[in-house]
């Protein structure tokens, strides 16, 4: 091995894993739980807006959704893993009011997805 590609190969192979890391990173968000398949027109026309206008979209009549999706009040949007959707589902079953769950979502962001660890009401 010619002297100085070790350590060449080394910073590539680093700054690809520190590249990796930014992209996922453990946080707490905050916000509302939503049908994912009606979270962007809620982001782009309003929450309450959407519900009026769209009533599949509430989770009053029929919470058991395959998707969840968190909204935040500065109108971010997250994805909910598996695992995230069902401790979501068990959290809708015992709320009075569906529409308008508040959460803390403990877990690994990727893009615009979830990876939850942990959930609990705001």
């Amino acid at each position: 091995m010619p002297r100085g590609e070790f350590p060449v190969k080394t910073f590539l192979l680093l700054s690809l894993l520190a590249a990796s890391a930014a992209e996922m990173s453990a946080a707490d968000v905050q916000g509302v739980i939503a049908d994912w398949n009606c979270v962007q027109p809620m982001v782009q026309n309003g929450r309450e807006k959407t519900l009026r206008n769209n009533r599949g979209c509430s989770l009053m009549k029929n919470y058991s959704r395959n998707a969840y999706g968190l909204i935040t009040d500065d109108k971010k949007y997250y994805r909910l893993d598996d695992p995230g959707n069902a401790k979501i589902r068990q959290m809708l079953k015992d709320s009075p009011d569906k529409d308008n769950l508040h959460v803390v979502v403990t877990g690994d962001v990727e893009g615009n997805a979830l990876k939850v660890s942990n959930i609990s009401l705001l």
